[in-house]
């Protein structure tokens, strides 16, 4: 498995499978340094010339992919929550899953 990385060097925060569905959090800041979140989707599908990613969703893939969505909503929150510590400070110290996310 590949390590995803942006061109800027930022790698996920999280991410949140179930089969050949993934949602993954990214964790960025501003200029003043508070962390704010993105969440990208994707859908892996395998052809003749191996497998591959698409953002595109069939709709057997909807009601999964809401529940990701759903999950990774709780991960987000539990990051910004207060006495987590995350939302002030940088990126290096949101790496970690609360243990309710890890599998």
């Amino acid at each position: 498995m590949s390590k995803q990385t942006t061109s800027n060097g930022n790698r996920p925060v999280h991410t949140v499978r179930h089969r050949r569905l993934k949602a993954t959090i990214w964790c960025n800041q501003t200029e003043q340094g508070t962390a704010f979140y993105n969440v990208t989707i994707s859908r892996s599908y395998k052809d003749e010339e191996g497998w591959h990613e698409s953002q595109s969703l069939g709709f057997d893939d909807l009601m999964n992919m809401a529940k990701l969505l759903l999950d990774a909503h709780s991960f987000i929150a539990a990051q910004k929550a207060p006495g987590s510590g995350a939302g002030a400070q940088s990126r290096q110290n949101t790496r970690q899953a609360p243990a309710a996310f890890r599998h």
